[in-house]
């Protein structure tokens, strides 16, 4: 049974209410998932609990996944938007920025690094952006969205989605020459 075949089962006793399905899609998914939401939220903590609230309004939608996009890319939907959400009401209200960031997020330095540029000091420097900035950022550069996607996540015109990610971008290029 391949890869497809398994999730699809899987996806199929969830909707069942299979509780086994829940925990085994739930370990799959959980880390990615909360390095999405840590790099909106932009707290460890927050992230967590934003990461659980995504899963449980999943499990509980599961029966509206209609296979359209893999279950990853419709979970991430899910948690981003809460992500987005929990931004929305605390802002930066709430925020911390772990001495061993390193070792508790995920850092793929081939997306994230320009040359010459430690993913460390990077994701610093991100954390430090408004939280919007920040969002944008992520969804572009990290997450791959498109413009028109970005738009239609963070509920903002396209034109006002490319504006966002010119000031972003030279908002983080101004901080990181700052750290220099």
């Amino acid at each position: 049974m391949n890869h497809e075949d398994r999730q699809r089962k899987l996806i199929l006793a969830c909707k069942r209410g299979d509780i086994r399905a829940m925990e085994t899609l739930y370990r799959q998914y959980a880390r990615s998932m909360f390095n999405v939401a840590y790099r909106i939220v932009n707290d460890f903590h927050f992230a967590e609990d934003v990461m659980q609230e995504a899963f449980l309004k999943a499990f509980e939608r599961i029966g509206q996944f209609r296979g359209d996009a893999s279950f990853g890319a419709w979970l991430k939907r899910i948690t981003i938007n809460e992500s987005l959400n929990w931004v929305k009401k605390y802002g930066n209200r709430y925020s911390d920025f772990p001495a061993n960031f390193s070792e508790e997020v995920e850092v793929d330095s081939a997306e994230t690094e320009p040359p010459g540029l430690e993913p460390e000091k990077l994701l610093k420097a991100m954390q430090a952006l408004n939280p919007q900035y920040r969002t944008i950022i992520s969804l572009f550069y990290i997450e791959g969205y498109d413009y028109r996607e970005i738009a239609e996540i963070m509920d903002i015109s396209y034109q006002n989605a490319r504006t966002m990610m010119t000031r972003a971008k030279k908002k983080l290029k101004k901080i990181l020459e700052n750290e220099k």
